[in-house]
């Protein structure tokens, strides 16, 4: 049947070994989908921000808009952001522009990318103290901050519960929040200050605004301070723009101000190579990123398998049984098979030639030794064993034989021109219709 027939398939080893990949596959695609996103204002898990939305909802009314994609192009003076531990890059030159024109920006940020436009405004984060005067039960983690001075985000507020927050240091924005500790030293929570004609808060810790902090009477009152402080009025005219807020892995979009063309498509994609930097430095890898690697480990794991298991194998014969190669037999035939394979330089063969007609000639000459070239030349020419054209060829072929032998033992050896097999077989050619001339002459009785 068609179901034993599946089965059988899905049963072979080809198929059983991508069982893990396409677990593994299934399992990052639906915990994706299942993980709870931190500040969202549709969680109402302790983490999340469904109590600032509702309180933000009776201060502003529609001015408050909670997003996931912001749109710089869109900004105006008007306009404030709310910004709650952010976890991209940021485009902190859209950002600094925005703000020098009239923009408000809230940052409540601990350990995410809200440090980068902090950074641009010489904000530095710093360490809490460890022994905080006051604490939620006896936590430091848990330190609680108070009113640093008369600001409008802190007209209502008492004290304040952190959450794992961090100080923050400038030398000329005031701060509005500290954390007194027991050795008499204030660390700074929360500095507020004017850009320009804009107006910057950073708050060193994001977790104040989620459900479960916003329980505390203290809390409640410091957001609703900062949600007042966006949407106030400024010193330059009323402000009747919108609050954006937004959190986490959003995403930005468009440029603020003079910022286009291939100047900005290079910073757009600078800032997408940077983001991607960080969020695997601070968070790991994005689940996109692991479902392609794992998608391909699981395929390389497939492929790798198939292959060994399909591969054949070829029959090797026993080194001791191998035919020994002609030319590692020695002997006149292994000289000849070394001289004529294809990896030998035809120039050996060459110095073989003019050594086999120096002794041929040597010995039809009935001499003891085997002469110079020239004294060679003189004695064929004078026992008349070359007419006047072969001993002219013999004396080129001689020349052209000597000069490869000198290149061949010189130090440099990479000076020695390649020597092709046509030049070879001509030369061999000459080589022996100059010896069958001369044994002919001598046969002939020529002295």
């Amino acid at each position: 049947s068609p179901v034993r027939e599946a089965r059988e398939v899905l049963s072979r080893p080809v198929w059983r070994t991508l069982y893990a990949p396409i677990f593994a596959l299934a399992l990052l695609v639906f915990s994706r989908d299942a993980a709870a996103r931190p500040f969202s204002v549709e969680d109402t898990t302790w983490e999340g921000c469904t109590e600032l939305a509702k309180i933000a909802e009776e201060e502003l009314g529609p001015r408050f808009v909670a997003t996931g994609r912001l749109d710089l192009s869109l900004l105006t003076p008007e306009d404030s952001i709310i910004l709650a531990h952010p976890t991209r890059a940021l485009d902190v030159g859209s950002l600094s522009r925005w703000l020098t024109e009239g923009g408000r920006a809230i940052v409540f940020d601990e350990y995410g990318t809200g440090d980068e436009l902090l950074r641009h405004f010489g904000v530095e984060r710093i360490p809490m103290p460890e022994d905080p005067l006051l604490t939620l039960r006896n936590n430091p983690s848990f330190a609680i901050a108070e009113p640093a001075m008369s600001h409008p985000t802190v007209a209502d507020v008492d004290r304040v519960v952190t959450n794992h927050a961090v100080g923050l240091k400038h030398k000329d924005l005031s701060p509005v929040l500290k954390v007194h500790a027991q050795s008499g030293s204030d660390t700074t929570l929360a500095l507020a200050g004017v850009v320009n004609k804009g107006r910057l808060l950073a708050v060193g810790d994001s977790s104040m605004i989620i459900n479960g902090m916003l329980r505390f009477p203290g809390n409640r009152a410091f957001l609703r301070g900062v949600l007042r402080y966006a949407a106030d009025d400024d010193l330059w005219g009323t402000r009747k723009g919108r609050v954006y807020f937004v959190y986490g892995d959003f995403e930005e979009v468009g440029t603020f101000g003079n910022d286009s063309g291939i100047l900005s498509r290079l910073r757009w994609l600078f800032q997408t190579l940077h983001d991607l930097a960080v969020r695997i430095r601070t968070f790991g890898l994005p689940p996109e990123l692991a479902l392609v690697i794992a998608f391909l480990l699981g395929f390389i794991v497939v492929v790798w398998v198939g292959r060994v298991a399909g591969k054949t194998h070829r029959p090797e014969v026993p080194r001791f049984t191998r035919p020994v190669p002609l030319f590692a037999q020695g002997g006149v035939l292994g000289h000849r098979a070394l001289l004529f394979a294809p990896r030998t330089p035809r120039s050996l063969a060459m110095l073989e030639l003019k050594s086999a007609m120096e002794e041929e000639l040597s010995r039809l000459l009935r001499l003891p030794d085997i002469p110079s070239h020239q004294e060679l030349l003189h004695r064929v020419g004078e026992a008349g064993l070359l007419d006047g054209e072969r001993l002219s060829k013999l004396r080129s072929l001689l020349l052209v034989l000597s000069e490869i032998e000198t290149m061949m033992l010189s130090k440099h050896r990479k000076n020695v021109r390649a020597v092709s097999n046509d030049e070879l077989v001509q030369a061999t050619k000459t080589g022996v219709d100059i010896l069958a001339a001369a044994r002919a002459n001598r046969q002939g009785g020529v002295a």
